[in-house]
């Protein structure tokens, strides 16, 4: 064998080990340390709480057995061994919204007197201001998080509040999925006709859907620890159909226009094949001129821009 087929060969083996990691990947698992990236990692906790037979490990392990059980294929969850207090989630956005294939991930703490108080949540935002209930520090505003407080969610028309022998993280985790991570949120009346009946509602619309993908591009260089794998996985399976929509969500702005060549590298250097998507996006684009042209003035075929972007 020669060495390019050598390195062809090897190229391979690399992209089978990653897809048969993603798909081994279990919804649920229980790790034995968290990870050092942990927000609620430095949190002081009550030993007494951490002790096997405790009512708190008790609540723990069924909140465990529950999620094991009754995750929808869309989260994923890992717990702790040494530190029961804590989780960390990562959830799918939501189809026909502005979050659909995005990954967001939070970081979870079980307070000590937990379930008499609620759990609380941290979103990893990479400081993107995504939508008005999660915050770019963090903050996740929702409802069910807030103890003793009944607070109408207008967006899907009930009353939410923690109700300790009732409520659970797997109820908290779902309520984000179907309700923060909503269309709804930014446009009541849904997506159909969006841009041409409410220039506002679609700007808002349009300012989710480009965060969602900026936060891919960040967490591609930088995972969230115990989800390395997944997302190298996710990213690699998903690519050709976070393009896909991307495209059809496309206004000809040059800052779109941008941020799809951003990702369609990063989606490339993560190993799925894209060039596809490319010719006809740059087609289209508002490129500068010298971009379109040759040293000597001719204007350029979509061909050379292509490889001259490549290269």
């Amino acid at each position: 064998m020669d060495k390019a087929n050598k390195s062809y060969g090897e190229i391979e083996e690399i992209l089978d080990d990653v897809e048969q990691r993603f798909k081994q990947i279990k919804k649920f698992d229980l790790l034995p340390h968290p990870p050092y990236d942990h927000h609620f990692l430095t949190y002081d906790r009550n030993f007494k709480n951490m002790v096997s037979g405790s009512t708190f490990h008790q609540r723990i392990e069924n909140e465990w057995f529950s999620l094991e059980n009754k995750l929808p294929s869309s989260v994923l969850v890992r717990s702790y061994e040494k530190r029961i207090d804590l989780m960390r989630a990562v959830l799918v956005g939501p189809p026909d919204t502005p979050y659909a294939h995005g990954l967001f991930f939070f970081d979870i703490l079980f307070p000590r007197n937990y379930p008499n108080c609620p759990p609380r949540i941290h979103y990893h935002s990479y400081d993107l201001d995504l939508n008005p209930y999660l915050d770019p520090k963090g903050k996740v505003s929702l409802s069910l998080l807030e103890y003793g407080i009944s607070v109408s969610n207008w967006y899907c028309g009930v009353q939410d509040k923690w109700n300790p022998p009732k409520s659970d993280i797997l109820q908290v985790l779902t309520a984000i999925q179907t309700s923060v991570l909503s269309a709804n949120l930014l446009n009541p009346g849904g997506r159909e006709g969006l841009r041409e009946s409410n220039n506002l509602e679609w700007l808002k619309y349009k300012k989710a859907l480009t965060l969602t993908c900026k936060g891919m591009l960040y967490m591609l260089r930088e995972p969230p620890l115990n989800f390395q794998d997944f997302v190298e996985g996710y990213f690699r399976t998903r690519g050709h159909y976070i393009l896909l929509n991307y495209k059809k969500q496309m206004d000809g702005s040059d800052f779109m226009h941008k941020l799809f060549l951003d990702l369609y590298r990063a989606f490339e250097q993560n190993g799925t094949y894209c060039k596809h998507h490319l010719s006809e996006v740059l087609q289209g684009a508002h490129l500068p001129e010298k971009e379109k042209t040759n040293k000597k003035g001719f204007v350029k075929n979509v061909a050379t821009i292509l490889s001259d972007f490549l290269n």
